[in-house]
């Protein structure tokens, strides 16, 4: 959920951009499905759509996944961060959530609009209108949230050198946001960082081509979200891929739950990625502690089994 004083500044942009907001929601909405997300929005009228539309969501994909790089490494507190096609800096705000040290904030954002929103919800930030491939660094913590669709692995290996310390991409949780994925963290990798989150290993991806590496989470609509999307259900799911990588080598998990786990009687089946490659496992009531982490695990979560055994 939103972070209240967010939500009130959203709930403040919204109203002062007047009845054209609901007429752009549509619109907003297949550009969002297709590949010209990055320029979605430019008018004002459009960036309050966005804010009702796709910031709560943002926001908690943002969350949900550095909350996994907070399990990896809950000592690593960065001071500096480069949010690259930043829109209002709707990530920002999850990465301060997050990690309160944070005390330099630069967001890159092309479209004006976007950054006049951004100020008025960030106002401490330091706002650099420029396309993406101008982001600057270093920075201990790089987030490219929702823009690889504008991207070349050029672009994603120049963010990557103005990474000091880690860089999180987050895309659509659909085949082509898991092959953005894919590509950067492949092109990350060849340069020489190592995976956080969420694979467990930094081989390449063991999943057959048919299938993609993607995660949920559900948030709760507000009323300003509930009528910008027409709906009455009160809360959603937002599917998302991401990549997250460092340059020193951290502890890795040694699984990572990739389907939603199915919870039995007196056991828990998973399927999860591991060094090894993609596993079924069963964990039963035998094993104890194991077994009560296993019951309240979530799809996405890493979680530390032994070996699998050897076919």
């Amino acid at each position: 959920m939103l972070p209240p004083q967010l939500a009130d500044a959203i709930e403040l942009l919204v109203a002062q951009a007047g009845g054209s907001v609901e007429a752009e929601v549509e619109r907003l909405s297949a550009a969002y499905r297709g590949e010209d997300r990055a320029r979605a929005a430019s008018s004002r009228a459009a960036v309050a759509a966005y804010l009702a539309y796709r910031a709560p969501a943002t926001f908690a994909a943002a969350a949900a996944v550095f909350r996994q790089v907070q399990r990896q490494r809950p000592d690593w507190a960065p001071r500096s961060l480069l949010d690259v096609g930043a829109g209002p800096g709707v990530a920002a705000w999850a990465a301060i959530a997050a990690w309160p040290t944070l005390e330099r904030l630069t967001l890159v954002e092309a479209e004006p609009e976007m950054i006049a929103a951004g100020r008025e919800l960030t106002p401490g930030a330091r706002w650099v209108h420029a396309d993406v491939s101008a982001a600057r660094g270093p920075a201990d913590l790089v987030v490219v949230s929702y823009v690889l669709g504008e991207l070349h692995k050029p672009v994603a290996l120049h963010l990557w050198e103005q990474t000091a310390d880690t860089i999180v991409f987050v895309e659509p949780g659909t085949p082509a946001g898991y092959h953005r994925i894919l590509d950067a963290r492949a092109s990350v990798i060849e340069a020489g960082g190592f995976t956080v989150a969420p694979c467990p290993h930094d081989v390449p991806c063991p999943l057959p081509e048919d299938d993609w590496c993607h995660f949920g989470v559900r948030l709760a609509r507000s009323k300003l979200h509930r009528r910008a999307k027409g709906v009455e259900l009160s809360y959603e799911d937002e599917k998302y891929s991401y990549a997250v990588l460092s340059r020193e080598p951290v502890a890795k998990a040694s699984a990572r739950i990739i389907r939603q786990p199915q919870v039995r009687s007196g056991h828990v089946n998973l399927v999860t990625s591991e060094a090894g490659g993609i596993q079924t496992r069963t964990v039963s009531r035998k094993l104890g502690p194991l077994y009560k982490e296993a019951r309240g695990a979530a799809w996405g979560d890493a979680i530390d089994l032994p070996p699998a055994p050897r076919p």
